[in-house]
């Protein structure tokens, strides 16, 4: 099985961007991959619960959706912990699923050989 690591800074700034980057990461861990998002600056937003229910681009499921969707196929998402600090987003904020994690993860999930793609 293949890695995959989504790397996704937008959020409210940039809802189609935000919304694309989790269609892709369904797929990815609908089709078995193990996949994770990594949600850093803007992004880190996406992690507090409440905050993807704002986000709704045309042509698109709810990002709510697209991100519970996500979990259920068994994908990961990691925050940023300094992107969260600096929006005081806690681990008691996030939404299922989601976890507060230093660019160590990161690395490692790329040193491992993750295939990665950011938005």
């Amino acid at each position: 099985m293949s890695s995959i690591l989504v790397s996704l800074a937008s959020s409210h700034d940039n809802p189609d961007r935000a919304t694309v980057s989790f269609v892709v990461a369904s797929a990815a861990a609908a089709s078995g991959q193990d996949t994770t998002v990594f949600l850093s600056a803007d992004g880190a937003w996406l992690g507090k619960k409440g905050e993807a229910d704002k986000i709704h681009e045309d042509g698109f499921a709810p990002l709510a959706e697209l991100m519970a969707g996500f979990v259920e196929a068994g994908g990961k998402i990691l925050v940023c912990s300094p992107c969260a600090k600096k929006r005081g987003i806690s681990q008691a904020d996030l939404v299922d699923g989601s976890v507060i994690a230093g660019g160590a993860a990161v690395v490692a999930l790329m040193a491992a050989g993750a295939q990665t793609i950011s938005y």
